[in-house]
């Protein structure tokens, strides 16, 4: 009987430090590995055409705008810091994607809040915290309404303007240095992340 209460007990604790630790393993996975190059360039990449120029408010509260991106590879998405079940799924892979790139000057970052009433400049800041962002590399944007809805319409990303902040687009846009879009890929899905990374290291060795 003495046995069995130490082995109750031993499970029990190991399931309280597996409880514990859990947020902390899964918060931040290991960046997710690219295709090999060879499979992903069967296909050319096609050519959506330009993203207008665009200025929003980062993080730190200063007017940012897309004219800092020439030259640059970058991914944009969307999001806002109140949602509790798509976003954080989405800034994981963000996250993972940064990560990646973290030792190349040639790739940056885009997430566009849908929500400005709420996303301060204050609140994206604590917001990209939490994902442990280099926003030198990866910027959190807000401002007006109406230029948010504007990138996400057919006249910027071509994502949709939702109806409701909480149905905002699932998808990472992938932009080359010309400014132009050259894919869409589903931010909650793992696979469809692997691919944006090798559609990148694409772009990076068209660019060399």
């Amino acid at each position: 009987m003495k046995s069995r209460r130490i082995g109750l007990v031993s499970i029990l604790s190991g399931i309280l430090i597996a409880l514990a630790i859990a947020p902390w393993v899964f918060r931040y996975p290991a960046p997710v590995p690219a295709m090999p190059i060879a499979q992903a360039a069967q296909v050319a990449l096609p050519d959506l055409g330009p993203v207008p120029q665009f200025a929003l408010v980062s993080e730190d509260g200063q007017q940012w705008s897309s004219a800092s991106l020439a030259g640059k590879i970058w991914v944009a998405d969307f999001f806002l810091t109140s949602c509790q079940g798509v976003c954080p799924v989405m800034m994981r892979h963000m996250w993972g994607v940064h990560e990646y790139f973290k030792d190349n000057d040639g790739v940056r970052f885009v997430s566009i809040s849908v929500d400005p009433g709420t996303d301060t400049p204050a609140v994206i800041t604590d917001y990209a915290k939490q994902y442990k962002a280099d926003t030198a590399r990866w910027r959190f944007l807000t401002g007006p309404i109406e230029e948010v809805h504007r990138m996400a319409s057919e006249q910027g990303f071509k994502v949709g303007v939702p109806e409701n902040p909480m149905q905002h687009s699932r998808r990472f846009i992938l932009v080359d240095a010309c400014g132009h879009i050259r894919g869409y890929y589903e931010g909650m899905d793992e696979t469809s992340v692997r691919e944006c990374i090798a559609d990148i290291e694409r772009l990076l060795k068209e660019r060399s």
